[in-house]
């Protein structure tokens, strides 16, 4: 707001006038403090000098009473002790008196001097310490000699003290005369002292009250601007706040900053302290590069909005009640110039909270959306009745999952075996969903498999940390029955589809009676048996997409496993089918290299044996180095490097089917965990067979599993 002339001189003046008045009144409490402090000096020596009247008189006294005892041989001893304390206390008042500093006078000079001419005589009596009196049968109580001594000493100082104690009184009486008067001098002082600050108060009031009118205009307009400009930043959603040149916010804020960030003392803070506790510290760093940036005279100002890096900013903080939230605000910048320049940066931040997580919601809902449909057009790609049995069969690993993580545990040791267990049934389910591009399922079991893998990591475990593995599972399971639902509304439609045409001919032959499912079984384990082949075929493709590989799966003799060992053997060729995808088949260049062919070939054959079953499943990538085992061994901390050393090859290559063990370093949907070929070995020891690997480093990977013959005709019998 600007100011006329006038009331430019009028403000000019009247600072003077309260300058001028306020160094009076300034100078006038100097010269009084000084004044007092004189007077209170001047006081407290009158005191000590009107007390010091009395002493000349009490020690001619005392010194008349101490020869009086002598002379009649009475006990001195008490006498004695009272002129050596009269006589200590006015050799110290005396002496404290002259060395205040404040008095300075003829009367005391003089005092001093006789006080001084009292020493040689009264000294040798006050130190006496002997005896002054021997005791006879025959003559009595006489002084001894150094009685006699201190008799004369006395009788000596009696005299003196009696001829020179007036002189020595009157001395001290005109000091405290000269004293009081000069007391007296500095109170009139004082008091002229006080009546001109009074008077100078009076005026400086009356410059005050002058300056209080002639500003009430303004101040009026002021506060007007003021409480406009509050109710602004109390009603704005917005926070707004300004940084100086040391990125330190002003004294003034909008109330809305208070609710972003949950405090109330802005003022003085760094940007950087604003943000601490509250962001990562690589965004930390990047806002505060972004900050000191906007100062640069050459920065165009439209670019620095473009390459704003608080656009969008994630905030964590405490919500009240013991918990996190997270919020996102957005910072604006404009700088706000003055003559010499860029005189401060106005920030606006808004709490866009609302708008981000909306936003989310619809990419969400979007990518459900999404999902779902992929989800749907890999279900209609799937065997109705494939699917179903997937379903089945994960709805009852699921639930044995469940049942392991319900299963009572009190010691580590217990609980990383709840873990194994865990490992190996989310695993083969994961195997089967990726094998029929269930990808949704298959995601949703890679992610409780990243929970098992966190768990094994941590040094102790205890019940709590198994809570969201449950929560986890429990969203995979409504996923199935959601999966489920939607693959009942696809067969309903398919059938639908089927029945229009028929219903519109006229003569069509009854359909043939269900069959019960007992009645049903073997032709249903039938076709699934025919039914590994396009899974294996649909799994090979995808495989060698996402590896980046070319090779051709050779599938043989699948259609005669026996319903009974159907799903072992769709897991087992599902897990090395993955291994040889990841590990085993090399790219089109390492292979060309090589001198190889560009398409791998995988090889996968079923047949009769002897007694019983052969699975032979055979790749010609790069095959299995024994060193490679144990050094991945050593790196898992499975076994130690003396271990590893001695080692020969086939109890090295017996590591591939240890738990936990992989050479691949990294975790991904379909390699890294070290629970796949466990998983294999355990499936087939469980119904008796056998599981052997051979091997020719560069050339190839072979397995061969040999699996019973009862156990498969008990089962179909």
């Amino acid at each position: 707001m600007l100011l006329s002339g006038t009331d430019r001189r009028r403000q000019l003046i009247t600072a003077g006038v309260g300058t001028v008045l306020t160094l009076v009144m300034g100078l006038v409490l100097f010269v009084g403090f000084r004044i007092a402090t004189e007077m209170r000096a001047n006081i407290a020596a009158l005191q000590t000098a009107s007390t010091l009247q009395t002493y000349p008189d009490d020690i001619t006294r005392q010194l008349a009473s101490l020869r009086d005892r002598l002379e009649a041989r009475a006990y001195s001893g008490q006498a004695l002790e009272d002129l050596r304390g009269t006589v200590r206390r006015f050799d110290r008042q005396l002496k404290e008196l002259n060395a205040t500093g404040y008095v300075h006078s003829q009367e005391l000079t003089r005092a001093l001097q006789l006080w001084q001419e009292y020493g040689p005589v009264i000294e040798p009596v006050v130190s006496f310490n002997g005896q002054p009196y021997v005791d006879s049968d025959t003559a009595g109580s006489t002084l001894s000699r150094d009685g006699r001594t201190h008799y004369a000493e006395v009788k000596r100082a009696q005299l003196f003290a009696t001829d020179n104690s007036r002189t020595l009184q009157v001395q001290l009486a005109t000091l405290a005369t000269s004293l009081q008067r000069d007391a007296s001098g500095a109170a009139a002082r004082l008091r002229t002292l006080l009546s001109i600050g009074v008077l100078a108060a009076l005026v400086l009031a009356a410059a005050a009250v002058w300056f209080q009118f002639t500003r009430a205009r303004h101040e009026r307009a002021a506060r007007e601007a003021q409480d406009q400009t509050r109710d602004i930043l109390m009603t704005v959603r917005e926070g707004f706040f300004l940084l100086d040149a040391e990125y330190r916010i002003g004294s003034v804020w909008s109330d809305a900053l208070t609710h972003m960030f949950g405090r109330k003392d802005f003022a003085g803070l760094t940007f950087e302290e604003l943000l601490k506790n509250l962001v990562p510290a690589s965004t930390l760093a990047t806002a505060t590069k972004y900050i000191k940036l906007l100062w640069g005279e050459r920065a165009h100002e439209n670019l620095m909005k473009s390459i704003n890096p608080l656009g969008q900013l994630e905030i964590t903080m405490d919500n009240g009640h013991g918990g996190k939230e997270t919020r996102y605000l957005q910072f604006d910048f404009h700088r706000v110039m003055g003559p010499a320049g860029i005189k401060q940066v106005l920030c606006a931040v808004g709490d866009i909270t609302s708008s981000v997580l909306l936003a989310r919601e619809l990419q969400e809902s979007q990518d459900n959306a999404n999902a779902q449909l992929d989800m749907m057009l890999a279900m209609m790609h799937v065997d109705p009745l494939q699917l179903v049995s997937f379903l089945d069969g994960a709805e009852t690993g699921l639930k044995l999952v469940n049942t392991i993580l319900k299963e009572p545990a009190r010691t580590d040791a217990e609980f990383r075996k709840k873990l194994s267990g865990l490992f190996r049934e989310l695993h083969s389910i994961k195997g089967e969903a990726s094998a029929l591009s269930l990808s949704s399922i298959a995601s949703r079991v890679h992610t409780l498999e990243d929970i098992v893998s966190e768990l094994k990591k941590k040094a102790e475990l205890s019940g709590n940390d198994f809570l969201p593995m449950v929560l986890k599972l429990d969203e995979l399971l409504a996923h199935l029955r959601s999966v489920r639902e939607m693959a009942g509304r696809l067969t309903a439609l398919k059938e639908g589809a089927h029945a229009a045409p028929a219903a519109a001919l006229a003569a069509v032959p009854a359909p043939a009676p269900v069959q019960p499912a007992a009645a049903r079984a073997p032709q249903q384990f039938a076709r699934r048996a025919e039914d590994l082949v396009p899974t294996l075929h649909a799994l090979a493709e995808r495989l060698a997409q996402d590896q980046g590989k070319r090779f051709k799966l050779k599938l043989a003799g699948l259609g005669d496993v026996p319903a009974h060992y159907v799903g072992t053997v769709k897991d087992c060729l599902i897990q090395m089918l993955r291994n040889s995808a990841v590990h085993g088949i090399e790219s089109p260049e390492i292979r060309q290299a090589l001198t190889k062919q560009d398409v791998g070939v995988v090889s996968v054959a079923f047949q009769k044996a002897a007694d019983g079953f052969e699975l032979v499943f055979e790749d010609d990538g790069a095959g299995i180095a024994p060193d490679t085992l144990k050094a991945a061994a050593v790196r898992r901390q499975l076994v130690s490097e003396d271990e590893a050393a001695a080692m020969d090859t086939r109890t090295a290559m017996a590591l591939i089917f240890r738990p936990g063990f992989s050479t691949q370093d990294g975790i991904s949907m379909d390699a890294g965990r070290g629970v796949g070929m466990d998983v294999v070995a355990r499936s087939v020891y469980a119904l008796g067979g056998k599981i052997g690997v051979s091997t020719h480093p560069g050339r190839y990977t072979r397995f061969k599993i040999s699996l019973p013959a009862g156990a498969a005709s008990s089962a179909v019998a």
